[in-house]
């Protein structure tokens, strides 16, 4: 029966991994190629990159952490492993969060001078944000990530388990996370209050026809809101993920927890195509051309 479920968790972890690989693929190809095409309006395909490439390569580690954790179980693997894992997921949370920037910008209509004046120089901000909190990050990953460390230095009063210094391990390196996944809330915020009162104003206006800016807000919406239960999903899951590889190992805990973690990237990627007529176009045109090279060879 174990082995049963280890078996079955492993398929739905391998089914996750094919569609996170199929969808952030055709996301990192149809982003370039619009990038390419678009130098000067090319925003929103180059975060769809960014996001896509960071989805990718988190993908990638999900996938490798639970075939071959057994190899990364010495403490100095766990902390690169760790290490990178962090950075990933944070580039693509910030990812994330530039897209929801992206929308709030295109798509909100408040006149508050202080809203207008963010509005207008909201790209250069969220870069000087991202580098300055990459440049924290990367202090943060030096002091604690790559120094050599060991779970019971420091005050020799306190003694942590190894599962409790794990936590307070990957505590430190998620540091980091708290400013964009703010920035994120707001800007989804905005987003709702934009709508309420879109809604509210167009209500006698518009009543009996389709009103284009309330699909726009509801469609960015959805794919924000899905996006964060994923992510709150992929955060709860993770002390799973770390506690369970202490001794003794938990296997079934490990698959679970990782089988779950796996659909924040993989997921996300399906939502923001099946959101997006033109990259669900495109995703069908690719589709359909590598299933006929493959039927033809």
């Amino acid at each position: 029966m174990h082995i049963a479920t280890l078996g079955l968790l492993m398929v739905v972890a391998v089914t996750e991994f094919l569609i996170g690989l199929v969808g952030n693929g055709v996301l990192v190809v149809w982003s370039f190629v619009e990038w390419v095409r678009k130098l000067k309006e090319s925003s929103y395909s180059l975060i769809v990159l960014g996001l896509a490439g960071c989805r990718l390569l988190l993908q990638c580690l999900i996938m490798v952490d639970l075939i071959l954790f057994s190899i990364f179980k010495s403490c100095i693997w766990f902390r690169y492993i760790s290490v990178f894992w962090v950075v990933v997921s944070q580039a693509s949370l910030w990812f994330a969060t530039f897209l929801s920037v992206f929308y709030c910008k295109k798509i909100t209509t408040f006149e508050h001078p202080v809203y207008l004046w963010l509005k207008q120089r909201a790209y250069s901000l969220s870069a000087w944000c991202f580098l300055g909190c990459l440049l924290i990050n990367l202090l943060i990953i030096a002091d604690v990530g790559l120094k050599p460390h060991s779970p019971f230095q420091g005050n020799s009063s306190i003694l942590y388990s190894l599962s409790d210094w794990q936590y307070l391990y990957i505590l430190q390196l998620n540091a980091g996370s708290g400013f964009p996944f703010l920035v994120f809330l707001i800007s989804s915020g905005m987003l709702m209050v934009s709508l309420y009162r879109h809604h509210k104003k167009m209500k006698v206006h518009t009543a009996g026809r389709n009103d284009a800016r309330a699909k726009a807000h509801i469609t960015v919406l959805k794919s924000l809101v899905c996006f964060l239960i994923l992510y709150l999903v992929y955060i709860v899951a993770s002390p799973y993920s770390i506690k369970s590889k202490t001794s003794p190992v938990d296997l079934t805990t490990i698959f679970i927890s990782e089988t779950v973690m796996a659909a924040y990237p993989s997921l996300h990627s399906v939502i923001l195509i099946m959101g997006n007529p033109r990259i669900k176009q495109a995703c069908q045109r690719i589709l359909w051309k590598t299933a006929g090279h493959a039927w033809k060879s």
